[in-house]
Protein backbone atom coordinates (compact mmCIF):
# COMPACT_ATOMS: atom_id res chain seq x y z
CA UNK A 1 0.00 0.00 0.00
CA UNK A 2 1.64 3.65 -1.06
CA UNK A 3 0.89 6.17 1.96
CA UNK A 4 0.61 9.83 1.12
CA UNK A 5 1.94 12.40 3.25
CA UNK A 6 -0.98 14.16 2.41
CA UNK A 7 -4.76 13.69 2.28
CA UNK A 8 -5.20 15.68 -0.31
CA UNK A 9 -1.79 14.60 -2.87
CA UNK A 10 -4.26 11.91 -4.38
CA UNK A 11 -6.01 15.10 -5.84
CA UNK A 12 -2.75 16.53 -6.95
CA UNK A 13 -1.54 13.38 -8.52
CA UNK A 14 -4.55 13.27 -10.63
CA UNK A 15 -4.25 16.90 -11.60
CA UNK A 16 -0.10 16.59 -12.32
CA UNK A 17 -1.15 13.13 -14.38
CA UNK A 18 -3.56 14.30 -16.53
CA UNK A 19 -2.19 17.55 -17.20
CA UNK A 20 1.32 15.51 -18.20
CA UNK A 21 -0.13 12.98 -20.17
CA UNK A 22 -3.35 14.81 -21.91
CA UNK A 23 -2.35 18.64 -21.69
CA UNK A 24 1.42 17.82 -22.81
CA UNK A 25 2.50 14.61 -23.92
CA UNK A 26 -0.76 13.43 -26.12
CA UNK A 27 -1.57 16.54 -27.97
CA UNK A 28 2.54 15.69 -28.96
CA UNK A 29 1.94 12.73 -30.62
CA UNK A 30 -1.62 13.19 -31.78
CA UNK A 31 -1.29 15.94 -33.72
CA UNK A 32 0.87 14.37 -36.33
CA UNK A 33 -2.63 12.17 -37.35
CA UNK A 34 -5.37 15.30 -36.60
CA UNK A 35 -5.15 18.41 -34.58
CA UNK A 36 -8.51 17.91 -33.33
CA UNK A 37 -7.13 15.03 -31.61
CA UNK A 38 -5.11 17.08 -29.70
CA UNK A 39 -8.24 19.57 -29.02
CA UNK A 40 -9.76 16.77 -27.34
CA UNK A 41 -6.92 15.44 -25.51
CA UNK A 42 -7.23 19.07 -24.09
CA UNK A 43 -10.65 19.27 -23.62
CA UNK A 44 -10.32 15.56 -21.68
CA UNK A 45 -7.35 17.44 -19.21
CA UNK A 46 -10.07 20.03 -18.23
CA UNK A 47 -12.16 17.76 -17.60
CA UNK A 48 -10.00 15.21 -15.53
CA UNK A 49 -8.76 18.39 -13.34
CA UNK A 50 -11.26 21.39 -13.34
CA UNK A 51 -14.42 19.69 -14.13
CA UNK A 52 -14.55 16.90 -12.00
CA UNK A 53 -13.53 18.89 -8.91
CA UNK A 54 -16.33 21.70 -9.87
CA UNK A 55 -19.02 18.93 -10.26
CA UNK A 56 -18.34 17.16 -7.00
CA UNK A 57 -18.01 20.56 -5.17
CA UNK A 58 -21.66 21.75 -6.78
CA UNK A 59 -22.87 18.14 -6.11
CA UNK A 60 -21.98 18.64 -2.37
CA UNK A 61 -23.27 22.36 -2.46
CA UNK A 62 -27.18 20.81 -3.33
CA UNK A 63 -26.85 18.02 -1.05
CA UNK A 64 -25.96 20.14 2.12
CA UNK A 65 -28.23 23.64 1.20
CA UNK A 66 -30.92 20.84 0.70
CA UNK A 67 -30.92 19.05 3.89
CA UNK A 68 -30.30 22.65 6.09
CA UNK A 69 -32.36 25.20 4.10
CA UNK A 70 -29.56 27.79 4.17
CA UNK A 71 -27.38 28.81 1.39
CA UNK A 72 -23.46 28.17 2.16
CA UNK A 73 -21.10 30.78 3.47
CA UNK A 74 -17.75 28.46 2.77
CA UNK A 75 -16.78 25.09 1.67
CA UNK A 76 -13.56 23.54 1.56
CA UNK A 77 -11.76 20.09 0.84
CA UNK A 78 -11.88 17.90 3.86
CA UNK A 79 -11.35 14.87 5.07
CA UNK A 80 -12.46 13.22 8.12
CA UNK A 81 -10.12 11.57 10.30
CA UNK A 82 -12.14 8.67 12.22
CA UNK A 83 -13.82 7.29 8.85
CA UNK A 84 -10.69 8.23 6.41
CA UNK A 85 -14.11 9.99 4.36
CA UNK A 86 -13.58 12.33 1.81
CA UNK A 87 -15.56 15.02 1.01
CA UNK A 88 -16.06 18.81 1.99
CA UNK A 89 -16.75 20.89 4.75
CA UNK A 90 -19.82 23.03 4.65
CA UNK A 91 -20.42 26.23 6.71
CA UNK A 92 -23.53 27.79 6.48
CA UNK A 93 -25.26 30.40 9.01
CA UNK A 94 -26.71 28.17 11.35
CA UNK A 95 -24.66 24.98 10.09
CA UNK A 96 -21.67 22.73 10.04
CA UNK A 97 -21.70 19.96 7.54
CA UNK A 98 -19.37 17.03 6.22
CA UNK A 99 -20.73 15.82 3.30
CA UNK A 100 -19.19 13.06 2.31
CA UNK A 101 -18.05 12.76 -1.64
CA UNK A 102 -19.64 9.85 -3.15
CA UNK A 103 -21.91 8.27 -0.35
CA UNK A 104 -25.55 9.29 -0.06
CA UNK A 105 -26.11 10.06 3.81
CA UNK A 106 -25.04 13.48 5.73
CA UNK A 107 -24.48 12.51 9.38
CA UNK A 108 -22.27 14.90 10.37
CA UNK A 109 -24.38 18.33 11.22
CA UNK A 110 -23.69 20.32 14.38
CA UNK A 111 -25.29 23.50 14.59
CA UNK A 112 -22.86 26.71 15.19
CA UNK A 113 -24.61 27.38 18.86
CA UNK A 114 -23.53 23.62 19.52
CA UNK A 115 -19.74 24.11 18.68
CA UNK A 116 -18.28 25.04 22.23
CA UNK A 117 -14.60 24.33 21.11
CA UNK A 118 -12.16 23.81 17.70
CA UNK A 119 -8.65 24.12 17.55
CA UNK A 120 -6.69 23.93 14.53
CA UNK A 121 -2.88 21.84 13.95
CA UNK A 122 -1.81 22.71 10.73
CA UNK A 123 -4.61 21.33 8.52
CA UNK A 124 -6.61 19.66 11.21
CA UNK A 125 -9.49 20.91 12.86
CA UNK A 126 -10.79 19.27 15.96
CA UNK A 127 -14.20 20.13 16.76
CA UNK A 128 -15.64 20.03 19.98
CA UNK A 129 -19.31 20.28 19.78
CA UNK A 130 -22.01 20.01 23.10
CA UNK A 131 -24.85 17.82 22.65
CA UNK A 132 -27.12 16.90 25.81
CA UNK A 133 -25.67 14.53 27.66
CA UNK A 134 -22.39 14.60 26.28
CA UNK A 135 -19.34 16.46 24.76
CA UNK A 136 -18.58 15.15 21.34
CA UNK A 137 -15.14 15.84 19.38
CA UNK A 138 -14.81 15.68 15.22
CA UNK A 139 -11.44 15.39 13.47
CA UNK A 140 -10.95 16.50 10.53
CA UNK A 141 -8.05 17.75 7.70
CA UNK A 142 -8.75 20.69 5.56
CA UNK A 143 -7.61 22.42 2.75
CA UNK A 144 -7.63 25.97 4.37
CA UNK A 145 -7.71 26.12 7.84
CA UNK A 146 -6.93 30.05 7.94
CA UNK A 147 -10.79 30.84 5.89
CA UNK A 148 -12.51 27.97 8.33
CA UNK A 149 -11.00 29.54 11.42
CA UNK A 150 -12.40 32.72 9.90
CA UNK A 151 -15.67 31.56 9.13
CA UNK A 152 -15.98 29.75 12.73
CA UNK A 153 -15.01 32.46 14.96
CA UNK A 154 -17.75 34.82 12.90
CA UNK A 155 -20.48 31.77 12.92
CA UNK A 156 -20.05 30.01 16.43
CA UNK A 157 -18.07 32.52 18.50
CA UNK A 158 -14.63 32.30 19.65
CA UNK A 159 -12.90 28.93 21.34
CA UNK A 160 -13.40 28.07 24.98
CA UNK A 161 -10.57 26.45 26.72
CA UNK A 162 -10.55 23.23 27.52
CA UNK A 163 -11.23 23.07 31.37
CA UNK A 164 -8.22 21.03 31.96
CA UNK A 165 -5.60 23.68 30.67
CA UNK A 166 -5.49 25.87 33.37
CA UNK A 167 -5.01 22.80 36.03
CA UNK A 168 -2.38 21.62 34.08
CA UNK A 169 -0.57 24.94 34.07
CA UNK A 170 -1.44 26.08 37.46
CA UNK A 171 0.60 22.73 38.45
CA UNK A 172 3.73 23.16 36.72
CA UNK A 173 4.18 19.54 35.37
Amino acid sequence: MVRHSSPFSGRYLRYVLSILFFAILAPLILWQWSPLYSVLSLLAAAVLTVGYDSVTRQIALNKAEGMVNEKSSLIVHAVKISSDRKGYLVITDNFVLFVPLWKKKIKTVLETSQIVRYEFERQTIEITAKFPNKHRTFQFCIGSPERVKQELEEKSGKSLPYKYDKMSKSEGV
